[in-house]
C-alpha cells in the first residue's frame, strides 16, 4: 500500500488558486486511485502511478504566498538551467501548452521540465502539477495556462528543495 499524502496546510488557504470544493473533489480522485491499486481493481499500473503522482502533488503544495519564489538548491538549478525565473516560467508554460489532453507537468531534480501524458511513475521528481481536468476545471474552466501560472503561488519550494537534496544524496551514495 502506498502512503497517504501528507497534507500539512489549511486547504481553505489554497484559495483562490484551488477552492476547497475543488480540493476535496481532487482528493476523492486520489483516494480512488489508491483504493483501486490496493484492491487490485481495474488498471493496476495506472492506479498505482495515479496514487503515487497525487501523493507527490499534494505534498508539494501549500497555502497561497505572494511572490512565492524558489530558494536554495532549487533556485540555483533554475538559474543554471534557465538563466532566470522569468525564463523558467516561460518554459514551464510552454511545456504546459505542449500537453495534449490530460496529464502531468513535472520538474525533475536536475531542473528539466517534462510531461507525463497519462499516469506513470517517474524518478527524481522535484515537483509535479496535475493537469487532469479534476485538478483545475471547477476553478478555471478550460484555462489551464491561468491555472499553471497561479499554481506557482502554492508551490512548496521547501519540499522541492528536500526532494532535490535527497536525490543528490542517493546519487552520491550510489557512486560510492
Amino acid at each position: 500500500m502506498l502512503l497517504q499524502a501528507k497534507i500539512n496546510y489549511d486547504i481553505a488557504k489554497l484559495a483562490p488558486v484551488v477552492s476547497t470544493k475543488s480540493f476535496q473533489s481532487h482528493m476523492k480522485i486520489y483516494t480512488q486511485h489508491e483504493s483501486n491499486y490496493v484492491n487490485a481493481n481495474e488498471d493496476i499500473p495506472f492506479n498505482k502511478a495515479g496514487s503515487f503522482l497525487h501523493q507527490l502533488y499534494f505534498e508539494n503544495i501549500r497555502e497561497v504566498r505572494q511572490n512565492n519564489l524558489p530558494m536554495g538548491k532549487c533556485a540555483d538549478i533554475i538559474q543554471m538551467r534557465y538563466g532566470s525565473w522569468q525564463n523558467f516560467v516561460k518554459t514551464y508554460l510552454e511545456t504546459v501548452q505542449k500537453l495534449q489532453g490530460s496529464g502531468w507537468v513535472f520538474m525533475n531534480t536536475s531542473g528539466y521540465l517534462n510531461i507525463i501524458p497519462n499516469n506513470r511513475i517517474v524518478d527524481h521528481v522535484a515537483f509535479v502539477v496535475d493537469f487532469f481536468e479534476h485538478a483545475y476545471y471547477l476553478d478555471y474552466g478550460s484555462d489551464r495556462i491561468k491555472y499553471a501560472e497561479d499554481h506557482l503561488s502554492i508551490m512548496n519550494w521547501d519540499v522541492v528543495n528536500q526532494r532535490i537534496l535527497l536525490s543528490n544524496e542517493k546519487k552520491k551514495a550510489k557512486h560510492l
